[in-house]
C-alpha cells in the first residue's frame, strides 16, 4: 500500500488553476463534423418541404392572393371615393355648397333663355295656295331649321290650305336641291289628287307651289316632281314630268 501524498497549499492552489484553464478551454469540433451538420440540416429542410402537401401549398398561395385581391380592391375603392369627395372627381350635377346651388341656377337660367330663344327664331313665308279658283297669298311663320325643312313645311301647309281632294293621304317623302331647282318627292296620292281636282285647280296648285319657292328660297327658281322616288310618266291632268318654273315676264 504506497502512502497518501499531501499536497501543500501551494501545491493545491495550481493544480486547482490548472484544472480551471483545462475545463475552460473551448471545445474544437472537426470541419468534417461541422460540414457533416450544415448537410444533415439541408436534408431535413428538404424532408419537411416534402413532408408539406402539394393541396396544403396550392391553398396557401390561393389565400395569399385573395388576401393580396381584396386588400387593394378595397384600397382603391377608398382611394377613388377620397377623390370623388375631395378633390377632382367631383360629380358635375352634386350641390353641396351655396355656391354650387348659385352656379346651377345660372346653369340653368341660361339654358332656359337659349330655348326661349331658339323657339322666338322663326321665319316668316309667303305662302301661295288656290282659293275660289284663284291664287291667294298667306304668311305663316315657322321655326327656323334647314331651306329642304323651311320648304317641306312651306309645301304641307300649301296643301292644306288648297284643300286638295284626300289632302290628308298626300305625303311629301323628300326634299333635295340641286342648284336652282328643287325636287319634291311626293307619295302616289299626289298624282289621284290632282286628277281629282281637275286641270284648272291643278295648275292653279302647282303655280302657287313654284310662286312660294321662288320668292322665299332664292335661288330656287324651278321645281321638278318625283312620285314614289320615280320620274313620273307624261300625262294626266297636268304633266308632272317637265320642269315647273314662273314665266320670266311674271
Amino acid at each position: 500500500m504506497s502512502p497518501v501524498r499531501r499536497y501543500s497549499s501551494s501545491e493545491r492552489i495550481e493544480r486547482v488553476d490548472r484544472d480551471e484553464r483545462e475545463y475552460s478551454r473551448p471545445v474544437q469540433v472537426p470541419r468534417r463534423r461541422q460540414a457533416a451538420r450544415r448537410s444533415t440540416g439541408r436534408v431535413r429542410a428538404r424532408d419537411d418541404e416534402k413532408s408539406t402537401p402539394l393541396l396544403l401549398r396550392v391553398f396557401s398561395w390561393i389565400g395569399v392572393l385573395l388576401l393580396c385581391f381584396v386588400v387593394g380592391y378595397l384600397g382603391a375603392t377608398w382611394f377613388m371615393k377620397f377623390l370623388s369627395e375631395k378633390l377632382f372627381l367631383k360629380p358635375e350635377n352634386r350641390i353641396e355648397t351655396r355656391e354650387d346651388l348659385e352656379g346651377f341656377e345660372k346653369s340653368e337660367s341660361r339654358n332656359v333663355q337659349l330655348m326661349l330663344g331658339q323657339e322666338m327664331q322663326q321665319v316668316s313665308l309667303n305662302l301661295y295656295h288656290v282659293m275660289n279658283d284663284t291664287i291667294a297669298s298667306t304668311r305663316r311663320n315657322f321655326p327656323i331649321r334647314t331651306q329642304e325643312d323651311n320648304i317641306s313645311d312651306a309645301v304641307n301647309a300649301i296643301i292644306s290650305l288648297s284643300e286638295l281632294p284626300n289632302s290628308n293621304r298626300i305625303k311629301l317623302l323628300h326634299v333635295f336641291r340641286d342648284n336652282d331647282t328643287a325636287f319634291l318627292d311626293m307619295s302616289g296620292q299626289f298624282v289621284s289628287s290632282l286628277e281629282s281636282a281637275g286641270q284648272r285647280k291643278s295648275l292653279l296648285f302647282l303655280t302657287g307651289i313654284v310662286r312660294t319657292m321662288q320668292e322665299n328660297f332664292s335661288p330656287i327658281s324651278q321645281i321638278r316632281f318625283l312620285i314614289d322616288s320615280k320620274q313620273p310618266r307624261p300625262g294626266g291632268a297636268v304633266d308632272l314630268s317637265v320642269a315647273w318654273k314662273m314665266p320670266k315676264n311674271s
